[in-house]
């Protein structure tokens, strides 16, 4: 938030009608929305392509508001990003206030191998005509593009990479990841129980504020197109198709205002 005004209350009323057709136009969807997994694969995808991870409120020490209506503002009126707390914390608020089933849960990444990371990390799981699936648009490098059956074992494609889910007595679900010329890796682990939006606000400012945290440190924005995810690291520009990295270079600060805005349509 622009005055670093700390925001605890969180409405759970849903929508507007107008609210949900200004979010739909955001990420450039104008055909009609159902609560089937067509329209859920739908979102996922078109949210992914048009609303960029970035993490700019938080290398000014900002505190996050998770606050519904600062969220919309920040992320669909003013057509800024943000971190996954805001980007799930938004899109679960959207499918709520169109009738999907939604659950949220908290995640922990674990990569690379051998670490075991605090619980920062915010995704859903669906029930969709019986069966539950996880979405996330949270993740600021290349992860599933579609919501993914909630079962153990199935391989599942989304057009780029390979994905599956297995139960684990400490991580809960973990989702696996097979880039192409990959070996399979762990992305990150949930466990079941449903958490409240209020649930978020301390690992949330965990990322935003304490010296431990991976999120501001330097910016990362990052945003998928159809078959390649674009992102800026640290001062590099860099594109990675089917995961792996075709463009490295580094930025001066003009083009990169200029590729925020021209790639990321978000002006900081």
């Amino acid at each position: 938030m622009s005055d670093n005004k700390i925001e605890y209350s969180i409405d759970d009323t849903p929508m507007t009608a107008d609210e949900i057709m200004g979010y739909l136009k955001r990420i450039g969807i104008e055909c009609d929305i159902n609560t089937d997994l067509n329209s859920l694969a739908l979102l996922q995808k078109a949210h992914l392509t048009h609303i960029p991870y970035e993490n700019y409120d938080c290398l000014e020490r900002r505190i996050t508001s998770l606050n519904h209506k600062e969220l919309y503002r920040k992320l669909i009126t003013e057509h800024r990003g943000g971190i996954c707390f805001e980007l799930n914390g938004l899109y679960a608020w959207l499918l709520k206030s169109i009738g999907f089933n939604v659950k949220s849960h908290l995640s922990r990444y674990i990569i690379p191998e051998g670490e075991i990371h605090k619980r920062t990390h915010r995704v859903m799981t669906v029930t969709v005509g019986g069966e539950r699936y996880l979405t996330d648009v949270g993740v600021n490098s290349e992860c599933s593009r579609k919501p993914l059956l909630l079962t153990e074992g199935l391989i599942q494609n989304d057009g780029i990479s390979e994905y599956r889910l297995e139960k684990d007595d400490f991580f809960g679900w973990i989702l696996w990841q097979k880039l192409k010329n990959n070996d399979w890796r762990r992305l990150y682990g949930f466990t079941e129980e449903p958490q409240l939006d209020i649930d978020y606000i301390m690992p949330c400012n965990f990322c935003d504020i304490h010296p431990l945290s991976g999120i501001n440190k330097f910016e990362k924005v990052s945003i998928f197109t159809d078959h390649s995810n674009i992102r800026i690291w640290d001062g590099h520009y860099q594109e990675f198709s089917e995961g792996e990295i075709i463009i490295d270079e580094i930025i001066e600060a003009e083009k990169k205002k200029e590729i925020l805005q021209s790639i990321f349509s978000i002006k900081v």
